[in-house]
């Protein structure tokens, strides 16, 4: 039997709130979720993106963020936020624009001030969380057309452990600064040769910004790269572009001699949920067909499609492209949280 849209919804919400809780926990938010999993590098603007989106449905984990950004905000990388949001759609820019505009107003990071020139807040502010409308709404936050009580932080946020697999990137990024840098070598050394393209969509670039990098980067002797063989003659097409690599054991160090954690591409399973999450019902609409929902979701993961592969993700959601909207439903209901859980 096919799920109801509602209960298809909730799992899913839970499911992701649960993910969005252990990898901020495993970045230093004060909380009781368990570890995130070790084998995979958390990335923390697509986090970050997706925090802004479903974490309004849960006002403690969006505080405890918030301020935990208050305090370590410097390792966020604004220029790579902004690209992965304008380029992927993930996250709420009303709400990216709300908490940039906090973190310059209260926190005094001026950093943020590019993404807290966000667009003027509606007519009509909304409510940010669900619930009780705000009784004394904070300034901040209704310049950009939200509502929500005045922002009151604990202050109990903590640095990230640099001896946690998944806190790698942010680990690396203390160390040699925030830029793409970071995300190149822990993606080249935790996975095969790529070219310079490949390397742009996996970490969230522009392709001619990556390119000039690993041209510049090769200079130092550690970013390796190899020739692809020519065409035979008479074969059509463009040739292959030089791919390039690193050596595992030259990072080893970062993880105390120990497998370094897998580079996954974050941004296209969050934007998966994204989309799930606004196709279903929201309290006010009326209950969609259910081929309807299966055709807006086989949308959405068709063009995730190339970025899921990458992920490694397809065997987990196991779908069938060709599946009538009911299975498509049944399954996605059962395996996307699934999935989320072993994340």
């Amino acid at each position: 039997m096919s799920p109801l849209p509602e209960e298809f919804k909730q799992r899913c919400l839970e499911a992701a709130l649960d993910l969005l809780w252990r990898q901020w926990c495993s970045l230093g938010v004060a909380g009781h979720a368990p570890p995130a999993e070790s084998s995979r590098i958390i990335d923390p603007e697509a986090l970050l993106l997706a925090t802004t989106h479903m974490g309004r449905h849960d006002p403690r984990l969006f505080d405890e963020c918030l301020d935990w950004l208050r305090k370590h905000g410097s390792l966020i990388h604004i220029q790579r936020l902004k690209t992965l949001h304008a380029d992927t759609g993930l996250g709420d820019s009303a709400v990216l624009a709300a908490m940039a505009d906090w973190l310059v107003t209260e926190g005094r990071q001026s950093k943020w001030r590019a993404i807290a020139r966000g667009k003027p807040g509606a007519a009509s502010p909304q409510p940010l969380f669900d619930g009780p409308a705000a009784k004394k709404p904070d300034p901040v936050f209704l310049r950009h057309g939200l509502l929500r009580e005045q922002v009151n932080l604990r202050g109990m946020s903590r640095a990230p452990n640099p001896t946690l697999p998944p806190n790698l990137l942010l680990t690396l990024r203390a160390l040699i600064g925030v830029g793409a840098r970071a995300e190149v070598i822990l993606c080249l050394a935790t996975g095969p040769a790529v070219h310079a393209a490949e390397l742009a969509r996996l970490t969230g670039y522009r392709s001619r910004t990556m390119q000039l990098l690993l041209q510049e980067m090769a200079l130092s002797g550690h970013v390796l790269s190899q020739e692809t063989p020519p065409r035979p003659a008479g074969s059509t097409g463009r040739g292959s572009s030089r791919r390039y690599h690193l050596a595992p054991e030259d990072w080893a160090f970062l993880t105390g001699g120990k497998p370094l954690p897998r580079w996954m591409p974050w941004p296209p399973l969050w934007s998966i949920v994204q989309g799930v999450l606004d196709t279903f019902i929201q309290p006010a609409d009326h209950a969609k067909h259910p081929a309807i929902l299966s055709a807006r979701l086989r949308e959405i993961l068709t063009g995730q499609g190339q970025e899921l592969a990458a992920a490694g993700l397809l065997p987990l959601l196991d779908l069938r492209s060709a599946a009538p909207g009911a299975e498509l439903l049944a399954t996605l209901a059962q395996r996307l949280p699934q999935a989320l859980g072993q994340l």
